[in-house]
């Protein structure tokens, strides 16, 4: 009996390992993506558009030339507001910073604590936002098309004025806006 169990056990083992070594995950061939249909519930990014908007511009090529001239610290790279900013401070006196913004235009910018004031800036969309951070602060956004803008922010030191705060960040944002792309 064992010689009959084994004589129905090898060649069924046989035929199992040829099915499996013959069996293959590859096909020969080359592979070609399938078209698949959008899924209609998916929000397109809307930075993806615009994520070059700025290109090679970096927002410290944009506030170093105006702080520089008023004694202020060499800028560093921020990445607060987006991954293309740039801030710098001088004792005793303020602290600032440029922010450049692809996927998010002077709609979408939050006021904190201040009131978004509506303004133009070299015949662009801006807005100025005295008090956004509290007293002795400013910023000024400058839109760069729909989706996107540049910042100039301003915190003062020593019990100074919005409207001190506001005046340097006006200064930062025209001196940088004739760099800026024209938006879409």
């Amino acid at each position: 009996m064992k010689l009959h169990l084994r004589h129905r056990l090898i060649p069924a083992l046989t035929v199992a390992l040829i099915t499996v070594t013959a069996c293959s995950s590859e096909t020969p061939g080359t592979a070609t993506p399938v078209p698949t249909s959008p899924n209609p519930t998916t929000v397109p990014s809307s930075s993806a558009g615009s994520a070059n908007i700025f290109g090679d511009l970096k927002a410290c090529d944009l506030l170093e030339p105006t702080t520089a001239a008023k004694g202020f610290e060499p800028p560093k790279v921020e990445t607060y507001e987006s991954d293309n900013g740039c801030g710098t401070a001088k004792r005793g006196y303020a602290s600032v910073s440029i922010y450049l913004v692809p996927e998010a235009g002077i709609d979408q910018l939050s006021p904190g604590q201040g009131t978004k004031v509506p303004s133009n800036l070299n015949g662009r969309d801006a807005v100025e936002i005295p008090g956004d951070a509290g007293t002795d602060a400013c910023t000024v956004a400058v839109a760069v098309g729909p989706n996107a803008r540049m910042t100039a922010s301003t915190t003062l030191e020593r019990n100074r004025t919005n409207e001190e705060a506001c005046a340097l960040s006006r200064e930062i944002a025209t001196a940088a806006e004739p760099k800026l792309p024209k938006g879409s």
